[in-house]
């Protein structure tokens, strides 16, 4: 004899809230990965700007020092634009309740933002397991 599935309980307001919060979460996160990308190319702008300029006429910078800065400006920006990025779509997600492998890849991701993006990160997986939420995320 098998023992039949248990039901889902139902998706409840407490359910609801939870998502709701996690996305105002997920939005706030996505507008200060977007502030961090105005606040990398301002500093861009300023170290650029220092380039050749000493005050003695020679530069401040030799060529070395300007590849890397560029390729630590430009990695930084990529970073901070896809992660902004992801967390606007898994805000926009939640909502819908839509996507779960995505909240959930954004969730992992966040995770390695400590400690504001960790706890986001495992308070979503731990919203998102619940059987009456993957229920409403069709799963």
């Amino acid at each position: 004899m098998s023992n039949p599935t248990p039901a889902v309980s139902a998706f409840s307001a407490e359910d609801e809230s939870h998502l709701k919060l996690l996305s105002i979460f997920y939005y706030v996160l996505a507008a200060l990965g977007a502030l961090t990308l105005l606040m990398v190319a301002g500093l861009g702008a300023l170290v650029f700007g220092m380039v050749g300029r000493d005050g003695h006429g020679s530069s401040a910078f030799d060529g070395g020092d300007v590849a890397v800065l560029t390729v630590v400006l430009l990695l930084s920006a990529a970073l901070s634009l896809a992660g902004a990025v992801l967390q606007f779509l898994t805000a926009q997600r939640l909502r819908q309740r839509r996507s779960r492998g995505l909240c959930q890849f954004t969730a992992a991701i966040t995770c390695l933002s400590f400690p504001l993006g960790t706890l986001l990160g495992v308070f979503t997986f731990i919203v998102l397991a619940r059987p009456q939420v993957r229920a409403a995320f069709g799963d």
